[in-house]
């Protein structure tokens, strides 16, 4: 019988359907560590801290298996300050990637076949090397797989928790590679905390269109990224949420009857530029 899992930041159900979906978690991640030799663990270059799962790296280095991580989006960063950034935590290997601009993918893969030439198999004929790929929803897993690939193996879509399904792909003749859904750790998950939504809205864990309240969300974020936010839009806020709302959603013609500004579509306005990396960190 197929497994079929079906938790991600889109789920919505009821409070007894959260708790189940919070007890699934530990189970995929230990069959994922259980079956591969090398895992990936799949960052947004923006925010390394806030995407980073501490448990599952402990786990991975607990089995005595390999760490790569992935720092994804880094064409929105500053290459330069990352790698100092990466250094001072000590964080290695790493590689940095762009999906987009396709940066990266040569020393990706090459570390790969390198690595994978270490593992030690019970026989040539038994089984490929396995890699699993790990990470919160839409940090850009299944892109990494098409990155590495040069195809359009693994299905990708804009909305975080796209992945239903772990998938298998094959990514030579003696290397397969394990997609996997984006899981937000349970100890992080809540329907409910404003500010633990609020920072996985920021993170695109949490999809624009889904958030009870987006307006909470720009807040959070202008708060960090105000100057920038206010570059890109060409207002003078002053980290003032609200204010940046309604500046934003006249520029846009986001109006309700009578002139007044529509604040929900302003804010998921924000939140959407900024979730598809249009404002620049």
């Amino acid at each position: 019988m197929r497994v079929r899992y079906s938790f991600s930041s889109k789920r919505t159900g009821h409070l007894e359907n959260i708790e189940k979906e919070r007890k699934k978690y530990p189970d995929i991640v230990k069959e994922i560590l259980k079956i591969s030799d090398i895992i990936l663990e799949v960052l947004d270059a923006r925010f390394i801290d806030d995407t980073r799962n501490i448990g599952l790296e402990e786990e991975v280095k607990k089995q005595g298996k390999k760490l790569f991580y992935i720092l994804n989006k880094c064409d929105l960063v500053d290459l330069a300050a990352k790698k100092k950034e990466m250094k001072e935590k000590g964080l290695y290997p790493y590689v940095l990637i762009s999906c987009t601009t396709r940066k990266g993918a040569r020393e990706l893969r090459t570390k790969l076949k390198i690595e994978a030439k270490r593992v030690e198999l019970p026989s040539e004929e038994m089984r490929r090397v396995q890699v699993g790929i790990v990470g919160y929803p839409n940090t850009g897993k299944s892109s990494l797989i098409n990155f590495l690939t040069g195809g359009s193996a693994a299905k990708v879509g804009a909305e975080a928790g796209f992945t239903r399904n772990m998938q298998k792909i094959r990514l030579s003749a003696d290397i397969l590679i394990l997609d996997t859904p984006g899981v937000i750790p349970a100890k992080d998950y809540s329907h409910q905390k404003q500010d633990m939504i609020s920072q996985h809205a920021k993170i695109s864990a949490r999809d624009a269109n889904k958030v009870k309240r987006p307006d909470m969300v720009i807040q959070t974020i202008i708060s960090e990224y105000g100057p920038k936010i206010e570059k890109y839009y060409g207002v003078e806020v002053h980290g003032d949420g609200d204010l940046l709302i309604q500046e934003v959603g006249k520029k846009m013609n986001l109006l309700k009857r009578g002139g007044v500004v529509d604040e929900d579509r302003a804010a998921r306005y924000i939140l959407t530029d900024w979730q598809s990396g249009k404002i620049k960190v």
